[in-house]
């Protein structure tokens, strides 16, 4: 189980970070989630997206097909090599190239120059311009209420609008990957922290600043990180974990390789198969099971894995 912080000021910092949310699946070549994805800029990712509402951000790279079970947002520059489906509104920015074919159940609206080489159908209105980006059109709209000499009240109620707390943008049910991310079919790469919540299925060899790994979660790779490395309850681990701090692994997880860190805490029914490297010291963590009858030993820790937060 993930803590999940609230999204205040620190939406900026998550941006930075990648957020694989519950129950995240995986596949040969797509990546399947319940939510929405948000996809920066200049990302290169080789799998396709099935999700609700997807966003893309500009000069990205998509290796795969995209389905959208809601609306589909794509910036400039960004190449879609596979088909893509909507069944709400899609919008595409100036220069995106789409490999395949487009099929839109709503209104479909384009930039310039958008190829789309196996054609497209859509049951909506087509529409194609240049819109302004949405930082743009905010300067220019405050501009105008300066010009109009509207009073700081107003400016005020107008920004209120367009940064409202009510309903945060990010989420911790959103999977987003921060700009310049790497996501291949061996490895996933970012530059700030990796969050991943519970019953995901993943694949590859994550690098990371830090990463804090919730419940029941099965990865098939390796995990390296610079900072501190947290490995929740029940999850299996198909390679090593590295860190250069401290690395905490909760009860009935498996790391099927080495752990190497300055500092190693783990609970005693974790089960390491590899070498433990802690110059730092190792900490096991053990259940206070003492007035429990050994007949009752058996549930008492299927019970724990099953409600790792109520014992």
């Amino acid at each position: 189980m993930i803590i999940r912080p609230a999204m205040t000021d620190e939406d900026e910092e998550i941006l930075h970070n990648l957020i694989i949310p519950d129950r995240t699946q995986m596949e040969e070549h797509t990546i399947a989630t319940v939510g929405d994805v948000i996809i920066g800029n200049r990302v290169s990712l080789d799998y396709g997206i099935i999700a609700d509402s997807i966003t893309i951000g500009e000069h990205s790279n998509i290796e795969g097909n995209i389905i959208a079970r809601s609306g589909l947002r794509v910036d400039l520059w960004t190449k879609i090599n596979g088909s893509v489906q909507t069944d709400d509104d899609a919008y595409f920015g100036e220069f995106v190239n789409i490999s395949g074919k487009l099929t839109v159940d709503g209104n479909l609206d384009v930039g310039n120059n958008v190829r789309i080489k196996e054609g497209y159908t859509t049951k909506g209105w087509i529409i194609v311009r240049n819109p302004l980006p949405v930082l743009t059109y905010i300067f220019l709209y405050l501009v105008t209420l300066f010009q109009l000499d509207r009073g700081s009240e107003e400016i005020e109620k107008a920004l209120g609008h367009l940064f409202s707390e009510e309903e945060p943008v990010l989420s911790m049910n959103m999977l987003t990957i921060p700009d310049h991310a790497i996501i291949s079919l061996t490895d996933m790469i970012v530059h700030g922290a990796t969050i991943i919540c519970d019953d995901c299925r993943l694949f590859g060899n994550i690098k990371a600043r830090s990463l804090c790994m919730g419940d029941r979660n099965n990865l098939f790779g390796s995990i390296r990180t610079d900072q501190d490395m947290h490995i929740g309850t029940g999850c299996i681990i198909h390679g090593a974990l590295e860190s250069k701090t401290e690395i905490s692994i909760l009860r009935g997880t498996r790391i099927m390789g080495d752990v190497d860190a300055d500092k190693i805490i783990f609970h005693e029914t974790a089960c390491i198969d590899g070498n433990i490297r802690a110059p730092g010291g190792v900490i096991t963590i053990k259940d206070d099971v003492d007035e429990i009858a050994d007949d009752m030993l058996s549930t008492y820790y299927c019970f724990s894995l099953l409600f790792p937060h109520s014992i």
